[in-house]
């Protein structure tokens, strides 16, 4: 965006103020001349009251439940859906049928028929909507992208993705916490953690459809038969709680993982929380039990093929409780390659040349670009990133590579749909089958 220019600001409603919500409308605490939050939505008293704090609101902008704030019409440009994932299609369909502008957090549903149903709204309406695929914002995507489409490497042959979730994340987010189940929070695996990943395949190589797709995955990590003999079911209760590197105090008081999702339940400000309250919450709640018995049906670990119509062909592995987070990245195009891991803020691009055997190397480093990734919550900078480009294409500003529109990520999430189905059904899925 151009800083020279005029600046509308753009107002925007947080409806579901949990963690995603806020990162979102954190942007108008670092850029008030861009943002303006001027509604939340949530049920929960405590968080109203401390978005209340946070953003300057009066009574009046705070709403209990959607409906509140609809019939209550407040003017605002965009309102951002940060809802749970099963909560994604009620609450999209009333937004767009009252007419608003939407960015609703990743996964957009999780079954195609309100995927289509909700296009079709966004249409009847003339209502835009857009998802936050934050990593299509990062610098490391982005500029890769911009290779890819001013042909660096030629046509697009291979492409080969890697995502390690740190056996802290899966165990916090996929094991105990609310995402453990399909049935309970709507989304398996793939689809809750990875929507990101198989987004990116598409909008990568969006030169071609993808045509079918073929997935195998399975849970053998975190379950009854590997759980040590004399564990309790409560961390606190078990004689390894010391000793178990998955013990919830090992995880959530001697490191404090992920405090913003484990202490929620509390609804104290996270400095507030004693650590008597801590200890007194884990010998309860299901962050607190057995990492073996805690968790739901989801997968651990699971791989993905997407063949495209144009003959090129793209693999997922998605792994649950690595050592170590990462995502990694090797296209392989007619006149080249690119090959690098999200993490490192760098890659490696090599191009065939008549002179040179292995033909020639160019590191490309994009650490300096990365805005504020620790104040906005990750993600490489893309949650800033995101929220940038958002008020800048409300602006007139049409440049950004990434802008996720609705229709832009249909394939994305059919490609995750149909994984699902292959899996659960051993078989390939044609996308038309989909549709």
């Amino acid at each position: 965006m151009n800083k020279k220019m005029t600046i509308k600001k753009l107002k925007a409603v947080i409806v579901g103020y949990g963690n995603r919500g806020q990162v979102y409308a954190d942007y108008s605490l670092d850029c008030p001349e861009q943002l303006e939050i001027v509604g939340i939505v949530d049920p929960n008293p405590f968080k109203l009251n401390e978005a209340k704090e946070r953003y300057g609101l009066s009574d009046d902008a705070l709403f209990t439940s959607l409906d509140a704030f609809l019939s209550g019409k407040i003017g605002c440009d965009l309102v951002i859906n940060a809802t749970m994932d099963q909560l994604h299609y009620e609450t999209a369909m009333m937004i767009l049928d009252a007419g608003y502008d939407m960015l609703i957090e990743k996964p957009i549903v999780n079954k195609t028929s309100e995927l289509l149903d909700i296009q079709r709204k966004a249409e009847e309406k003339g209502c835009k909507v857009f998802v936050c695929h934050v990593l299509r914002y990062t610098p490391f995507y982005r500029t890769i992208k911009t290779l890819l489409n001013q042909g660096a490497i030629g046509e697009i042959m291979t492409m080969e993705m890697n995502e390690h979730v740190c056996a802290s994340h899966y165990l916090t987010a996929f094991d105990r916490g609310k995402w453990n189940s399909e049935a309970t929070c709507g989304s398996g695996f793939l689809l809750a953690k990875c929507c990101h990943d198989l987004d990116l395949m598409c909008w990568l190589n969006n030169s071609s459809e993808p045509e079918k797709v073929a997935s195998f995955g399975s849970r053998s990590q975190f379950i009854q038969a590997k759980r040590p003999k004399n564990a309790a079911e409560f961390c606190y209760d078990c004689p390894n709680v010391e000793t178990c590197p998955y013990s919830a105090k090992r995880q959530y008081i001697d490191l404090g993982v992920m405090p913003f999702l484990v202490w929620d339940k509390l609804n104290k400000p996270l400095d507030e929380i004693t650590l008597e309250e801590k200890e007194e919450f884990l010998k309860k709640d299901n962050f607190g039990r057995c990492a073996y018995i805690a968790g739901g049906d989801l997968v651990d670990r699971q791989n993905v093929i997407v063949h495209f119509e144009n003959g090129s062909c793209a693999t997922f592995n998605l792994i649950g409780g690595t050592t170590k987070a990462d995502r990694y990245l090797h296209i392989v195009g007619t006149m080249g390659e690119i090959e690098g891991k999200l993490e490192e803020n760098k890659f490696v691009l090599r191009r065939y040349a008549k002179d040179c055997f292995d033909g020639t190397v160019e590191i490309i480093d994009v650490t300096n670009e990365v805005i504020n990734n620790a104040k906005f919550g990750g993600h490489s900078g893309g949650d800033f990133a995101i929220m940038r480009d958002l008020v800048a294409y409300y602006n007139g500003d049409n440049e950004s590579v990434s802008i996720t529109k609705l229709s832009d990520s249909v394939n994305g999430h059919l490609c995750i749909y149909a994984a699902e189905k292959s899996r659960k059904e051993n078989k390939i899925v044609q996308l038309l089958d989909m549709k």
